[in-house]
């Protein structure tokens, strides 16, 4: 080999290697970075947290407190009580005696009652006092849309349950012979199921997604979580077949979350921290990443429950106001408020097609006002 092609030959390798060590470099400043932008987006979330009086008490809003369960994220112990204040705000849970935050109720049924029963995780059973769950709140809109009808929601939620949690205890819930059934699921089912399924799936990508900067680089392609999306929906099926069976309508609602194109500033940063929990099954940390997978489940709901016909409200559509959310999925007391007004519409007309409504309006002298 000539010296002038050595000299050439040391000359492009100098330049390789200057070429990767600028790339490491930048690699490790961007990452860097993106860390301390972490760090900003967690001081944020502990000022939100330190501020907002239902964040600081998210565990007594939504019913998670270790003092309420008989076995943790499965039952709650019946009678449990908790009654705290804390800035300003009164949080009062109380179990009745089967263990549900709900009022007490008859089994057998009482003749000619019409039971609505509402199944879920913590966005069923959150609210500051039992009468402000979204179930309370609809079962006196209801009262008031047919007043003098028999007519009872009860609130059977249970903080971190999935739907495969209630399609194993339908049998229980059937016990309490509901006339409908409300369901309201999503976020537990993406976070403990589908998220762990696909990082199982796929643990090189999840070693990967350990650095933010890769995260950044190359963001989750979302439509890899179908068929682990589809698990929920597949429960889902299975749920309404029973439920069609034994002639009881299942209304599944779909999942709201915070717009992502209108939270701003601590908040959005409150956002990007909190997605953390939800994703840490496969680590995540950004909000819009969690945006974009509740985007892609709500579609998915869509196109199952046009496709099966299965009753059905487009929550999602209702209610995404960052204003009503206090992190990723639950919600501001007024927020519980449109989650009852987003179900009222649909749950009324299923009521009205009960036997219990149907021998009720027969004995009015005049036809209740639709």
């Amino acid at each position: 080999m000539s010296a002038r092609l050595r000299r050439l030959l040391l000359r492009m390798l100098a330049g390789v290697w200057l070429a990767f060590a600028a790339t490491v470099v930048l690699a490790l400043a961007g990452e860097l970075w993106l860390r301390m932008e972490r760090r900003g987006a967690v001081l944020a979330s502990e000022r939100f947290r330190a501020t907002n009086v239902f964040f600081a008490n998210g565990m007594e809003l939504n019913v998670g407190n270790h003092s309420l369960w008989r076995e943790r994220w499965q039952e709650y112990e019946p009678g449990a009580k908790l009654d705290v204040v804390v800035g300003g705000e009164r949080f009062v849970v109380e179990m009745n005696s089967e263990g549900y935050r709900t009022h007490e109720f008859a089994v057998p049924k009482p003749a000619g009652m019409v039971r609505i029963i509402c199944i879920g995780g913590s966005t069923t059973v959150a609210g500051r006092t039992n009468a402000e769950t979204y179930p309370a709140l609809l079962e006196a809109k209801l009262r008031a849309r047919f007043p003098g009808l028999p007519l009872e929601v009860l609130n059977l939620g249970v903080s971190s349950a999935t739907t495969e949690y209630w399609y194993a205890r339908l049998g229980r819930v059937f016990g309490y012979e509901p006339d409908v059934i409300v369901q309201y699921p999503g976020v537990n089912d993406i976070s403990w199921r589908s998220l762990l399924h696909y990082a199982s799936a796929h643990p090189r990508r999840g070693r990967m997604y350990r650095s933010l900067l890769v995260q950044r680089l190359f963001p989750l392609p979302v439509e890899e979580l179908d068929p682990f999306l589809e698990e929920t929906f597949t429960t889902l099926g299975e749920t309404d077949r029973a439920c069609r069976e034994r002639g009881i309508p299942c209304l599944a609602g779909s999942f709201a979350s915070p717009d992502p194109q209108r939270t701003r500033g601590e908040f959005r940063k409150h956002l990007d921290y909190n997605a953390e929990f939800w994703m840490r099954r496969f680590p995540m940390h950004s909000y819009a990443t969690w945006a974009s997978i509740v985007r892609r489940y709500n579609q998915l709901f869509v196109r199952f429950t046009n496709r099966y016909h299965v009753p059905h409200v487009l929550v999602h559509e209702r209610l995404d106001d960052p204003a009503l959310f206090i992190d990723v999925c639950h919600l501001t007391p007024e927020g519980i408020d449109r989650l009852a007004d987003a179900f009222l519409p649909e749950v009324a007309e299923l009521v009205r097609d009960t036997p219990g409504y149907r021998r009720w309006a027969r004995s009015q002298p005049v036809s209740p006002a639709r």
